[in-house]
């Protein structure tokens, strides 16, 4: 062997800068943000084998990611919010659609998800599954996104991490949610792989650059999606756009396709502005009361953990552990950081920050633009937590035994943790389904007046009784009772009242104001525990005399007297 000063050089290489195996990292070149490392995917040795593995381990965890997702949803009754969408979704054709969500929404986001849920059932029938169907698939995608992005960082093994991590958070719930946050979790990551292989794309430093227009129209279209399908998806600019700021700031010149990408983008936020006017109507008398910074610590721990039932002491403890696993990631991130090598770009590490940070930007919009604000609006942090917990691994996982372990591990979690919460949703759904079973006095009460009105005032209980009720009968007599000066008073917003009088303008249920059941002789009502009970108190005020019949469907039947009372 003939010793050089390039192979001195080469064996006195600091150790931080020793190269895992199946990775080769070009030499630094005096642009260092055009290029990146070529990462070659096999473990330890690179062979045939090894490569079709890291093919085939990806395809398992996406496969065993739709499987536990749709089992879930078989066995998951829908909620009243997914049942806002079924019945947005499901009117005839996509142009109904969209003039539901102009002039009578009950569903508030932009349209692009009702879009998709509304040819995903035209194609797979009218059910919860189809309703679903576009959440898993945005699922899916961040996942695959969140394998690819995190390869050209660390490796295959540890995109194989990134990508089955969230499997075992809270974040896995939203792909068995007929709404727009599984969809949004995609598009963000879509977004950051784009980015990423938009500013890096030469495979070592003689090779001419490569088209940019795929991924950078990828970016374009993953703004413009997330924008268009809910009204906090236009957060999804921040990290990229900070990420491209630092780029900047390190090349001292702008990049004129990433930010027409960004701009075109934005863009389309004018296509949502008719559908926000026509939300505004919820907005004097929204049920949501305001922004606090609560909202910013229950964002972070409802990423990984939907832990609000437990009792105190479990929460106290559970919230601990996510705080020192927080911060021990955030310092390890910030250790692999400084270490990263030439060709690894500070831009994404901005950019993964600023992703991270996304429960504390929707507090910002939430409080000074919308009012409002939902921990589900920014999930999309998981991107940052899963990627950074899978690139400070990489080291450890160049060992085949640790990677072995690992991925073990994983499975294993992921397998007892879902299998846990389909036979929760199992569970809770037998025990709905029972509730339709009357006692005697109940179903004698119920039947007496084959055609009588049988009154509901909880939207999500009417919505289940009059979906899923296996009596065609009572299915039909079901009405919601609506109330806007009486829901003021009571709960301190009207958006019971505003939702049931936009489903009469395009849907057949049977909806009523309150003036209208103090029309029928006797009517029969069923009154449910929950926060969002007003009536009964209006009946109390009103000293309308009630007889108690029987317990039924989870709640108390009771037959009004004295229909005309409120009325004297």
């Amino acid at each position: 062997m003939r010793f050089t000063p390039s192979l001195l050089s080469s064996l006195f290489r600091p150790a931080d800068h020793v190269h895992p195996p199946g990775i080769r990292f070009q030499p630094r070149h005096r642009h260092p943000e055009t290029f990146s490392m070529t990462l070659q995917t096999t473990a330890t040795q690179p062979n045939s084998k090894s490569a079709t593995r890291t093919y085939l381990l990806p395809a398992f965890f996406l496969l065993l990611t739709a499987t536990l997702s749709l089992l879930w949803s078989h066995n998951r009754l829908m909620e009243q919010d997914e049942f806002l969408s079924f019945y947005t979704d499901g009117v005839a054709t996509l142009h109904q659609v969209i003039l539901v969500q102009l002039h009578h929404p009950i569903s508030l986001d932009p349209p692009t998800y009702h879009l998709l849920s509304h040819l995903s059932m035209d194609a797979f029938g009218h059910n919860a599954i189809a309703l679903r169907l576009p959440a898993l698939a945005g699922f899916l995608l961040f996942q695959l996104c969140l394998f690819f992005f995190v390869r050209r960082i660390a490796g295959a093994r540890a995109a194989l991490v990134a990508m089955a991590a969230p499997l075992l958070t809270a974040s896995f719930y939203y792909s068995v949610e007929g709404r727009p946050y599984g969809l949004l979790l995609g598009l963000y990551a879509l977004s950051l792989l784009c980015w990423q292989i938009a500013t890096d794309l030469r495979p070592h430093p003689d090779a001419p650059p490569r088209s940019r227009l795929l991924p950078l129209a990828g970016l374009t279209l993953a703004i413009a999606l997330a924008i268009t399908s809910h009204y906090f998806g236009v957060l999804i600019l921040i990290p990229v756009s900070l990420g491209e700021l630092a780029r900047t700031l390190q090349r001292k010149r702008l990049d004129a396709g990433v930010l027409t990408a960004l701009a075109l983008g934005l863009a389309s936020i004018v296509l949502i502005l008719p559908f926000k006017r026509a939300v505004m109507v919820y907005r004097q008398h929204y049920y949501i009361a305001g922004v606090n910074l609560h909202d910013i610590s229950q964002g972070y721990r409802e990423l990984f953990l939907r832990y609000t039932t437990w009792p105190l002491p479990l929460q106290k403890l559970a919230a601990t552990i996510m705080v020192v696993l927080a911060l021990w990631l955030a310092i390890a991130g910030y250790k692999r950081f400084k270490r990263r090598p030439a060709t690894e770009l500070a831009s994404t590490w901005v950019a993964l920050a600023a992703m991270a940070l996304l429960p504390l930007f929707g507090y910002l919009f939430g409080r000074f633009v919308t009012h409002t604000m939902e921990v589900r609006y920014v999930i999309a942090a998981i991107i940052a937590f899963a990627a950074t917990f899978a690139i400070v691994l990489e080291r450890r996982l160049r060992s085949n035994t640790f990677y072995a372990i690992t991925l073990a591990i994983i499975f294993l979690a992921v397998i007892d943790i879902n299998t846990a919460n389909i036979l929760h949703e199992r569970s809770t759904t037998n025990a709905t389904l029972a509730s339709f079973q009357l006692s005697p006095t109940a179903s004698a009460a119920l039947h007496q007046q084959p055609t009588q009105p049988i009154y509901i005032q909880t939207l999500g209980d009417f919505y289940r009784d009059s979906y899923y009720d296996p009596d065609p009968g009572l299915r039909a007599r079901y009405t919601l009772v609506y109330s806007a000066p009486d829901e003021i008073r009571w709960l301190g917003h009207d958006t019971n009242a505003i939702t049931a009088r936009n489903m009469r303008s395009f849907t057949h249920l049977s909806i009523a104001t309150f003036a209208a059941l103090h029309q029928q002789p006797q009517p029969l009502l069923v009154l449910y525990p929950g926060s969002w009970q007003w009536i009964d108190h209006q009946l109390t005020a009103d000293h309308t005399p009630q007889t108690p019949v029987a317990p039924a469907l989870r709640g108390q039947l009771i037959r009004l007297t004295d229909p005309f009372a409120r009325e004297r």
